[in-house]
């Protein structure tokens, strides 16, 4: 079974190899029609005048920008001669060899030719229908429109389904059957695989600023389910933490964290006043350096201090009260304003 196309190999089918050269789709379209890529410059040429042949009905899928920068909402819808630029632009690139195709090319090959086309991809497959009142109509033996099978693969390439069983050239005769119950087991196993590209972890590498390794790269892509897009962003969003957190970071004086480039520039900017104004005074270089002096404490008393001292308040009680009222020594006054003190 595929990986790349679990539904074909149900079906008894596969994608056949087809040369990428930007003419893929028309090759494809090719072998189905005529059992070879040979014919793929004239199918691309009898499409794209088709396309010509019936412009008002292409201009209408084509998106052609508007001319002016506005708000979508207010934007001038383009004019008809812009849209018409831009058609004849868009055909006039697709007639040359080695341009893409697309949906809207398909489209126009099967009214063209007359031809139903099935497209296949991983997880579903579509069908694009001509339009009844096509002039040409190419059928089957019994008289159907004719249904032609073709595979788009992720890398933006197309290819050409043939049986499993052949005709592996000529004409691919397609024939899907009813796969069995086990096959489409196996079918649902497969899609719910992710099966990761080498070119999807290219890409991933390619849109990182930063160096990531391989392994990693494929373990996001699997946890995305083979999302590039959100593959990238995630990995971005990783790098992103990672460079905040390796980045050094201080806390100003207030408590803000700041990174470290801005606490270096913020010392420079205090430093220059200091330096200009010349030495400060002590009180004033305390309160720069944000170490502002503390009011110094009391020494406390000691026992033996606390003795003496009451010994000698005694003492002096004792002389004042021998003097006349009236006489104060100057131990007497001092006496006193230990007791005012002390009351």
């Amino acid at each position: 079974m595929s990986d790349e196309h679990p539904l074909l190999a149900g079906q008894g089918l596969y994608a056949a190899d087809i040369i990428g050269d930007g003419d893929c789709l028309f090759r494809s379209l090719s072998d189905q029609l005529y059992g070879s890529q040979s014919k793929a410059h004239e199918i691309r040429q009898r499409t794209t005048s088709y396309m010509r042949a019936h412009a008002s009905y292409f201009k209408l899928f084509l998106s052609v920008a508007s001319p002016r920068r506005k708000a979508r909402a207010t934007a001038a819808p383009p004019s008809e001669a812009a849209v018409d630029r831009a058609f004849e632009a868009h055909v006039d690139r697709m007639a040359k060899a080695g341009v893409y195709g697309d949906n809207l090319e398909i489209v126009a090959f099967a009214r063209c030719y007359g031809v139903n086309v099935k497209i296949y991809r991983r997880e579903y497959a579509y069908q694009i229908s001509c339009d009844e009142d096509t002039s040409t109509t190419s059928t089957t033996t019994t008289g159907e429109r004719a249904l032609l099978h073709i595979a788009y693969h992720d890398w933006e390439h197309y290819s050409s389904i043939r049986n499993i069983d052949g005709p592996h050239t000529g004409l691919p005769a397609v024939s899907p059957r009813e796969p069995t119950d086990e096959e489409k087991r196996r079918q649902k196993r497969a899609l719910e695989d992710v099966r990761v590209e080498p070119w999807m972890e290219k890409v991933v590498v390619a849109s990182l600023p930063a160096v990531v390794s391989g392994e990693k790269v494929r373990d996001m892509l699997v946890k995305c389910k083979a999302d590039v897009g959100l593959a990238v962003s995630r990995l971005l969003d990783e790098l992103s933490d990672a460079e905040d957190r390796d980045s050094p970071v201080v806390e100003d004086g207030d408590g803000t964290a700041v990174n470290n480039g801005d606490a270096v520039e913020k010392k420079v900017e205090e430093a220059a006043p200091a330096k200009n104004k010349g030495k400060a005074k002590g009180k004033t270089k305390d309160r720069e350096d944000g170490h502002a002096k503390q009011p110094s404490r009391p020494k406390r008393e000691t026992a033996r201090e606390r003795k003496d001292r009451l010994q000698r308040e005694k003492m002096d009680r004792k002389k004042a009260k021998g003097k006349p009222p009236g006489e104060k020594t100057e131990s007497n006054s001092v006496s006193e304003g230990i007791k005012t003190l002390h009351v």
